[in-house]
């Protein structure tokens, strides 16, 4: 303990050598030159945007305004109000008051001056022009007038960015001729205290090299996502002091990547939520050509029915925005979407729902069936020739609800298979399908719950998904 204080102490007192006698004059002279820097930066940044500002105005306004006064002057009917030329105006001396806050030559000042005069002048004439009746005296009065002020604008504003121009170059010279004299100085006092820096580095590293080594690969392994540590023991207390750091360092990086991880998990919810909360438009636009055929054809009882299944359909699909609903409202949402489709399909569709009551009452995430049903539609049954049948089934497990939906279509290959059944477990997906059902069950329920699809080519298709009872969204 006493080896290690005298160390740490004779540290120290190096350092503070080092300090005093070597970087403190070149500590003192880089903050005078960043101050002389800093300064006329400022200065000169502001010089550039006076010059920039103003030559933009120079090279847009008069013409801009003589156009417009001219189609006022001229009755056109491509002429703005006279409210929208005259803000044009007072933009213009808003452009004056803020180069006159940057503006440190007196010519400079005295040209803002000049233009504040002028610039109201233009105003007053173009109420003026407006008030004359007559062509003639109004073009006389616009080119005695407004011309010729927006003329001298121009000029003056010439004047101003040549006085501008000329004080930048001031600037330049006078920041040139001081930073040449300090590059001097700290040239003739880098060369004296060389010798000594060097002389006295070399102590100072065999304490630092190993411990720094360390450390440094500890940032190595957190840069490759490994982020136990163990603390070093060094003799000097600041390398300790910093290996700690390091060390609460790793531990924070990998709080904020578990809370990112948790963070794009919900985003991710959030987006298929999105997209499961997506109508088909054709779904609809067919739906109500349906009615509508329904209706022409007499059978406004069935039309009724049509529209009262799609009421259901529309009303659950937005379930008050909760994207967590009873079991039996999934069941009624998806029996209206197959009531709705059975009038489309009524030669080749039959579908039955067998879903005890007592299973009702269960929350599970909106559009967990629907989809189901509707892919066992478009990708079974009118695949199939003849009349088919989709089957939705439900039933209880210990901890969790199983929901199946079968169709007796025409199935899929084996290479088929196990393509669909890669996609879900990749979690790519295709817009609205069963890989976005899948991802949502992953997303609430985790590990344990899930989709399962058994198919035979010829026979059909079944897919199998496994809920929790207590859905608990995970955050």
């Amino acid at each position: 303990m006493r080896s290690g204080t005298k160390k740490r102490m004779e540290l120290e007192e190096r350092m503070r050598k080092v300090l005093f006698s070597t970087m403190i004059p070149m500590a003192c002279l880089m903050i005078i030159l960043l101050f002389i820097f800093w300064q006329y930066t400022g200065q000169y940044n502001k010089l550039s945007e006076n010059l920039a500002v103003s030559s933009e105005f120079n090279l847009r306004f008069k013409d801009d305004l003589d156009l417009e006064m001219y189609y006022i002057a001229i009755g056109s009917k491509e002429s703005s109000d006279l409210e929208d030329v005259l803000e044009q105006v007072e933009d213009a001396q808003e452009i004056m008051q803020k180069l006159r806050r940057n503006t440190y030559n007196n010519n400079g000042v005295k040209s803002l001056n000049s233009l504040d005069s002028y610039l109201e002048n233009l105003r007053q004439r173009m109420l003026q022009l407006v008030e004359i009746k007559e062509y003639d005296k109004r073009m006389e009065f616009m080119d005695s007038n407004i011309r010729i002020i927006t003329g001298l604008i121009m000029q003056e504003m010439q004047n101003y960015i040549y006085n501008e121009s000329m004080y930048l170059v001031q600037v330049e010279k006078s920041l040139t001729h001081r930073v040449k004299l300090l590059i001097s100085g700290m040239a003739v006092l880098l060369i004296a205290t060389l010798g000594i820096l060097m002389r006295r580095s070399f102590r100072l590293t065999d304490g630092i090299i190993h411990p720094v080594n360390i450390m440094l690969d500890k940032v190595k392994k957190v840069g490759r996502g490994k982020f136990d540590m163990i603390p070093i023991e060094a003799e000097i207390e600041e390398i300790e002091e910093l290996d700690e750091g390091i060390n609460k360092m790793a531990r924070k990086i990998s709080a904020l990547l578990e809370n990112v991880r948790q963070e794009k998990e919900m985003q991710h919810l959030t987006e298929l939520q999105l997209i499961q909360a997506q109508v088909n438009p054709h779904f609809l636009y067919n739906t109500l050509d349906t009615i509508v055929w329904l209706i022409e054809g007499g059978m406004t009882d069935d039309a009724v029915e049509m529209i009262s299944s799609l009421s259901i359909f529309f009303r659950t699909s937005l379930s008050k925005g909760n994207d967590i609903i009873p079991l039996s409202e999934e069941e009624r949402h998806t029996l209206s979407y197959l009531e709705i489709q059975q009038y489309r399909y009524r030669d080749i569709l039959e579908f039955e729902i067998n879903i005890p009551k007592e299973l009702s009452g269960i929350p599970v995430p909106k559009l967990s069936i629907q989809p189901l049903a509707e892919n066992a539609l478009y990708h079974g049954i009118k695949n199939r020739r003849g009349k088919g049948k989709i089957l939705i089934e439900g039933r209880e497990e210990e901890d969790a609800l199983v929901l199946t939906v079968s169709d007796n279509g025409q199935g899929m290959t084996p290479e088929r298979l196990h393509e669909v059944q890669e996609a879900i477990r990749t979690g790519e997906r295709a817009g609205f399908g069963l890989a976005a059902v899948a991802e949502r069950i992953a997303l609430y329920y985790g590990p344990g719950y899930g989709m399962k699809i058994f198919s035979e080519e010829g026979k059909g298709t079944t897919v199998e998904i496994r809920l929790g009872k207590n859905i608990q969204p995970k955050s």
